[in-house]
């Protein structure tokens, strides 16, 4: 501050005054007596002074003595440093050092020799300079030692700086970082959420969420993100943008130990109720959506309290371990068990075709359990008792259905355990029956009660046979003739149908080549295969045997295939047919028109034949439709060079529309029903013999 060199009574302009007063100094000024002169307002309150204190011509010893002791000044342990400077003051030498208030603010107090006589004292307050320099340095710690990564970007997410945390999560060297796009770091994934976020940050100014960060080495790992624009406070336009990133996988590996606690049985592994009931209300609506059916199957363990209680709850759990891992392994992917509590468990099964489904899967829990379970040592036993319940049938909602299985599971054990009841009482009687016909199917090969009957082909314009096709029949003992559409269903889907098929083939094969023997004239005997047994490895090689068994030509065996069971897997069969005809074997399409095949797949099947299915031959006379997909499929097999034979043909009105459009062959009632082997012998001779 520059004064006169002479200082009568100086006086401070109000304005500068007032400007002092804003800086964290106060001024006082003393002539060449060391009398007060001139003084800065705020010097009251810096030095916590009472109004009184200062007032022109207060000495300055004196005005010194009452700082220290209004002030209560501290230096290097001594509480009042004021009579040295008074003293120094008094010689009129310049001082300065630095004092402490009690309330812990630090001066800087300093005098100076004003030319001509007089003092300026100052006090300059340095508490906010030190603290500004304390804070620097403890954001620099943060900064350097936090556990979280803290990046700076300019105003376009170009990284300027980055912390020791940062390398640490993305797996790069701090250094490596700056001059990247931070958007770099986000997982490919995420590209398109990381431009909106970029324009988020633009226009709101923060954001705070999870992303998949891409690390150096590829991985992604979880973190938190919190970003804060910085903008220059002139313009108000982003300059810079302040990141935090907190690596929150631990946390995520933590909450999905928590979820998995939740969710799952901690013994079994499996899906717990609250689980399972939640699953069951979310598969429903789409059943409902697509009138689909699906099935619960409640399953209570037989006899399990004894073990638990005699044996200790040890050997209990590992009774109900062993009883989890087998159900899980008997059901398909789509399927769901879970552990409902105790020894109970829960099976849904969607999508199922029919309640013969859900028995069958019953059937196979039963067969499942009745192996003895291993427990330390201990050999065990136990038993199903199954409730099962059928959507919608049997209730609307997953809690109906439930309660509905649990009233049909103690049915099951009323009616003796180690067994299944339907909630329904006529679906009981249904599937008892079902269960009765495939436990008799079983044994009906080998007691010789499958026969054969076959039913002739004619030539569609000389009425000539040109073929017989093979049609099973079942004669039961007691029950008497059972129709095929009873029991073939029940043996494809048991898998009865490999063997049952392998004997048809070999008995159809042997059979022809004695008529052959006998005198007939050649004919093709045709032969149904199911899609099951298509599947089986070592189907050709089990054709060329029956074959070779019979010594029939392989030109007369025709092997018929349904169209439904071609299109399953059309590159798998293509290979197959491929075979077969390469034996010389006739192939055929039968029930052409049911399914969906592909005209794409079609003209690569090497076949010989088109059944048209009897469906659309039944009402020819009278639908049009059902007329024009017997004619179109009659010009279809033409154009591909493939013979067409119609099943089903019972009038003459029928055959004459077939014949004249074209179809080479007819089978049917009008012309001879299925034969018994003998009298198809004598009606075929009788119009076919031997040249």
């Amino acid at each position: 501050m520059s004064l006169p060199s002479q200082i009568g009574r100086p006086h401070l302009d109000p304005q500068i005054n007032a400007a002092l007063s804003e800086l964290p100094c106060g001024y006082a000024i003393f002539d060449h007596h060391l009398q007060l002169l001139e003084w800065t307002q705020n010097l009251t309150d810096l030095l916590r002074l009472p109004p009184e204190a200062l007032r022109a011509g207060v000495r300055c010893a004196d005005l010194l003595r009452q700082s220290a002791r209004f002030s209560v000044f501290m230096q290097e342990g001594r509480q009042n440093p004021f009579r040295a400077l008074t003293e120094q003051a008094e010689r009129g030498q310049s001082y300065a050092f630095e004092a402490t208030l009690a309330d812990g603010h630090v001066f800087d107090i300093r005098s100076t020799q004003l030319d001509g006589g007089g003092l300026i004292i100052s006090w300059f307050d340095l508490t906010t300079r030190r603290a500004g320099i304390a804070l620097g340095q403890l954001t620099l710690r943060v900064f350097t030692q936090a556990p979280d990564g803290i990046i700076f970007t300019d105003g376009s997410h170009h990284i300027l700086a980055a912390n020791p945390a940062s390398g640490q999560i993305t797996g790069f060297d701090p250094d490596e970082l700056p001059g990247r796009v931070i958007f770099e770091l986000i997982a490919p994934a995420n590209l398109e959420t990381t431009r909106r976020l970029a324009a988020l940050l633009e226009k709101k100014g923060s954001w705070s969420g999870e992303f998949e960060l891409h690390r150096k080495n590829g991985e992604s790992l979880p973190v938190s993100l919190r970003v804060s624009r910085i903008d220059d406070s002139l313009t108000d336009r982003p300059t810079h943008y302040l990141w935090l990133i907190t690596d929150i996988s631990e946390r995520r590996h933590a909450e999905a130990l928590i979820r998995h606690a939740a969710q799952y049985d901690a013994l079994t592994a499996l899906p717990n109720r609250g689980t399972l009931v939640t699953h069951l209300a979310e598969s429903l609506p789409g059943a409902r959506r697509h009138h689909q059916h699906l099935a619960v199957l409640l399953i209570d363990l037989d006899h399990f309290k004894l073990i638990n209680d005699t044996l200790g709850h040890r050997i209990g759990d590992g009774v109900l371990l062993h009883v989890a891992q087998r159900l899980a392994k008997l059901l398909r992917e789509s399927d769901y068990v879970a552990r409902f509590g105790g020894d109970e468990f829960v099976v849904i099964l969607p999508a199922i075709n029919s309640p013969a489904d859900a028995a069958t899967v019953a059937n196979k829990i039963v067969s499942a359990l009745a192996a003895p379970i291993e427990v330390a040592e201990h050999e065990l036993h136990t038993s199903p008792s199954i409730g099962i319940t059928l959507f919608p049938d049997d209730g609307d909602d997953g809690d109906t259905l439930l309660k509905n299985a649990d009233t049909a599971m103690y049915h099951a054990k009323a009616a003796g355990r180690n067994n299944f009841q339907f909630f329904a009482s006529e679906m009981n009687r249904a599937t008892t029956e079902r269960l009765d016909l495939e436990r008799k199917l079983r044994h009906a090969l080998a007691r010789g009660e499958l026969t054969l009957h076959y039913q002739p082909q004619f030539d569609a314009g000389s009425r000539r046979p040109v073929g017989v096709e093979t049609l099973l029949r079942w004669n039961h003992p007691n029950d008497g003739m059972i129709a095929p559409c009873r029991f073939i269903p029940i043996a494809e889907q048991n898998g009865m149908i490999v063997d049952i098929g392998e004997w048809v083939l070999h008995s159809a094969c042997r059979q022809m080549k004695r008529w052959l023997d006998d005198g007939l004239a050649p004919l093709r005997v045709a032969v149904n295969v199911s899609a099951r047994q298509l599947r089986q490895r070592d189907f050709c090689e089990m054709v060329a045997g029956a074959l070779a068994d019979s010594g029939l030509p392989p030109e007369l065996l025709e092997i018929e295939i349904t169209e439904s069971s071609v299109m399953e897997n059309p590159q798998e069969t293509i290979g197959i047919l491929q075979k077969l005809s390469s034996m010389g074997i006739t192939l055929a399409i039968d029930d052409f028109g049911t399914g969906y095949s592909s005209l794409a797949y079609l003209k690569l099947f090497p076949i010989d034949h088109l059944k048209i299915d009897r469906s659309f031959v039944a009402d020819i006379e009278h639908d049009l439709n059902d007329r024009t997909i017997a004619f179109g499929t009659i010009a279809l097999a033409h154009s591909l060079g493939l013979k067409v034979v119609a099943e089903g043909v019972e009038t003459e009105d029928q055959y004459v529309l077939l014949r004249g459009n074209g179809c080479d062959e007819i089978q049917g009632y009008l012309f001879s029903l299925p034969l018994p082997a003998d009298a198809a012998f004598a009606f075929l001779r009788a119009r076919c013999p031997a040249r």
